[in-house]
């Protein structure tokens, strides 16, 4: 699908998708680059606001702590407004809850929602370090499977084959490109 929207990170979106088609993730049809940055507090802070959320079985405060706008887009099923209309219920909470991690850790960090199906977002990764108070993560999306799905499908794999697998995949990537 062309990009009706022009965010500076596109091409490098479109490029994450093939790559990871490429490299054995055929489904993988839809990547949303996000810039993050922080707006208050320190790690073990957001750490403990986030756990006291999931425990209450709440909302993450995502927007008290990060800033997150997007960089890029590219999905080969829908355009980057219906992605923006769609955010809030396909950014699910079990990615949400690991934004801390994806900010705070080194790269690559690799998170899965193995329910995430439809147009939810299957995966959120780091490739590269934080630059200039910025970290840069990618939500993955394969519409037609999750990744519970994905695992029956590719039978002698474990669970974590296949996220050492996007692990290695998304190194690789770092390696090729520049997201900034």
């Amino acid at each position: 699908m062309k990009n009706t929207h022009p965010l500076q990170g596109n091409e490098a979106a479109e490029r994450i998708v093939r790559f990871f088609q490429a490299n054995g993730f055929a489904g993988i049809t839809e990547a949303l680059i996000i810039r993050i940055s922080l707006k208050a507090g320190h790690r073990t802070e957001i750490e403990s606001a986030f756990e006291e959320a999931h425990e209450q079985d709440i909302t993450p405060p995502v927007q008290q702590y990060f800033e997150i706008k997007p960089f890029g887009h590219f999905s080969d099923f829908r355009s980057f407004d219906e992605a923006k209309s769609a955010i809030q219920t396909d950014f699910t909470e079990a990615l949400r809850m690991e934004l801390p991690r994806v900010f705070f850790d080194k790269a690559p960090v690799v998170i899965d929602d193995a329910l995430g199906s439809g147009t939810k977002y299957d995966a959120l990764m780091k490739i590269t370090d934080n630059v200039d108070g910025y970290a840069i993560a990618i939500l993955l999306n394969d519409p037609d499977a999750s990744f519970l799905e994905y695992l029956g499908t590719h039978r002698g794999n474990d669970w974590q084959q296949i996220m050492g697998k996007l692990e290695i995949t998304a190194s690789s990537l770092a390696s090729e490109m520049n997201l900034l």
